[in-house]
């Protein structure tokens, strides 16, 4: 699986980066993964990081199903706050996508070109 992820609970921090190949069943399989994480807490903060996706196969069918996952766990993510950082077009205009569609449950999910803008409105550290 291309995407991992790692919780700084001193930062109260999820970590996410994700590589090569992105599918809808995988994605979706991250986000269930997270949640049922011992050390995930609602409210934290995440940083996907989506910069070295070399291909992207996820259909606006997987986003819907994604943001269906976020209704599922609105009461875990309802203070979650995400930045997605993302160069190529395609997979910057999906996660966007997302970010529109998801907004009635997850109000803070922000898209970056750019991951000190994206580290900057988390208001976090670098990761070390």
């Amino acid at each position: 699986m291309p995407i991992n992820y790692r919780i700084d609970l001193r930062q109260n921090m999820i970590w996410t980066t994700v590589t090569g190949i992105l599918t809808d069943g995988e994605l979706l399989e991250h986000k269930q993964k997270i949640v049922r994480d011992p050390d995930f807490r609602p409210g934290m903060r995440e940083l996907s990081d989506v910069r070295n996706v070399e291909q992207i196969d996820i259909t606006s069918e997987g986003v819907q199903r994604f943001v269906a996952q976020d209704a599922d766990d609105v009461l875990l993510l309802r203070n979650h706050r995400i930045a997605i950082v993302a160069q190529e077009d395609v997979v910057f205009g999906m996660a966007r996508m997302y970010a529109m569609m998801t907004e009635k449950y997850l109000g803070d999910v922000m898209v970056f070109r750019d991951m000190e803008d994206a580290i900057a409105w988390l208001g976090i550290e670098e990761q070390g």
